[in-house]
């Protein structure tokens, strides 16, 4: 491998490392996440395997960022597409801290949103202190 190629490879090792995975049953209203997902958003890590609802989580996301991902969800349900967002999520400790997360919804043979999988990582900050998106 190149500099450049073990360089990548650490940088989406350290990412990989903190990314949580989640899937929505969406008909049960129960997301099911690993222990990533449970640091991230202050829950217990044994109460997000077996099921959680949506709204459990929405409660951890910052109020300033609640109505955009409100509106992205429905989006990503609506139109079918990907999801691809940052907003702040609140840890156990009480500090908000910025994710990006990536999803979409799977439907079943009727056309119906039925699951909604994907992953959540810890977004990058900015180097002059501000919130920022991660680069990819």
């Amino acid at each position: 491998m190149t500099g450049q190629s073990v360089h990548a490879f650490e940088i989406f090792e350290d990412v990989a490392a903190d990314a949580g995975i989640y899937t929505w049953d969406i008909v049960r209203n129960l997301v099911f996440a690993d222990s990533a997902i449970a640091e991230l958003f202050g829950l217990d890590p044994a109460a997000t395997v077996r099921g959680l609802p949506l709204e459990t989580y929405l409660r951890r996301v910052h109020p300033d960022d609640q109505p955009q991902l409100a509106r992205k969800i429905s989006e990503v349900l609506v139109a079918d597409i990907a999801q691809q967002d940052t907003y702040r999520v609140q840890g156990r400790d009480g500090r908000y801290r910025l994710v990006a997360a990536f999803g979409r919804a799977f439907r079943d043979h009727s056309g119906s949103p039925v699951l909604y999988s994907g992953i959540i990582v810890p977004a990058a900050e900015r180097e002059d202190g501000q919130e920022g998106q991660r680069s990819h």
